[in-house]
C-alpha cells in the first residue's frame, strides 16, 4: 500500500527556532506565552505544536540551538583553538567585555533560564547544568594548557578556576542586564583576570 506523505512544511524551521529563541531569551520561559511565541514566529499553535511539540519540548529544542549556535563557536571552540591556552582565555574575557555592553545584551539564554527551573524541574536543570558542565571543561582543558606552558602559576587548580570563571561569567551576564556601566564590566573582569596570576 503507497503511503501518503504529510503536506510540506511551508515554513523555515531555522528561521521559526531562531525567532522563538530570542523570545526566550529576552523574557525567559515562565514569561513567554504561546500567544507571544505565535506572534514571533508567525505560526498558530497547531503548527507549533505539530512541528516542535509544546512549549516545554520547544524550549528544549531551542536550548540545544543556542548552545550549538551560540555558546559552542563563542566559549567552548575559543578556548579549544590551538595556541596559547591564556591567550585563548583573554579572547574570551575580551569578548565578553563587548557583549556585555552592547545595546541589545540580554544575559545568557541558560543561566537566564537556571533560576526558572532550579530544583522544582530535575530534567530542565539537568540539560542547562549540562551546558554548564560543556563550557567549565572547556576552560578546564585551556587552563591546563596554559599551566603546562608555565603561562599561569604552577600552584593554579584549573577545575576550580574553570568554575569561578564561569561562575564570574553568569553572574556578569545577570547583573550586567541592569548595570551597563562599562566600568563596572571591566572592573570584574579585571578580578576575573587576577584568578590567572
Amino acid at each position: 500500500m503507497a503511503r501518503v506523505a504529510g503536506r510540506p512544511r511551508s515554513f523555515d524551521e531555522d528561521q521559526v527556532l531562531d525567532r522563538a529563541m530570542l523570545l526566550f531569551w529576552k523574557k525567559g520561559y515562565e514569561a513567554t506565552g504561546l500567544s507571544e511565541l505565535e506572534q514571533a514566529t508567525g505560526l498558530g499553535r497547531q503548527s507549533l505544536y505539530g512541528a516542535f511539540g509544546d512549549k516545554r519540548a520547544l524550549f528544549l529544542r531551542i536550548v540545544e540551538r543556542y548552545f550549538e549556535r551560540i555558546l559552542k563557536p563563542s566559549v567552548v571552540d575559543v578556548l579549544d583553538a590551538p595556541g596559547s591556552g591564556r591567550a585563548n582565555i583573554e579572547s574570551i574575557f575580551k569578548q565578553w567585555e563587548s557583549v556585555a555592553e552592547a545595546p541589545d545584551f540580554h544575559g545568557c539564554l541558560v543561566g537566564n533560564s537556571i533560576p526558572e527551573f532550579g530544583a522544582k524541574d530535575r530534567e530542565m536543570s539537568d540539560v542547562l547544568r549540562r551546558k554548564l558542565d560543556l563550557m567549565e571543561a572547556a576552560f578546564t582543558r585551556a587552563l591546563r594548557r596554559a599551566k603546562s606552558a608555565g603561562e599561569v602559576g604552577a600552584e593554579l587548580d584549573a577545575r576550580a578556576t574553570a568554575r569561578s570563571l564561569l561562575t564570574i561569567a553568569q553572574g556578569l551576564a545577570v547583573v550586567a542586564r541592569v548595570n551597563r556601566e562599562p566600568a563596572f564590566v571591566r572592573g570584574v573582569l579585571q578580578t576575573a583576570r587576577r584568578l590567572l596570576d
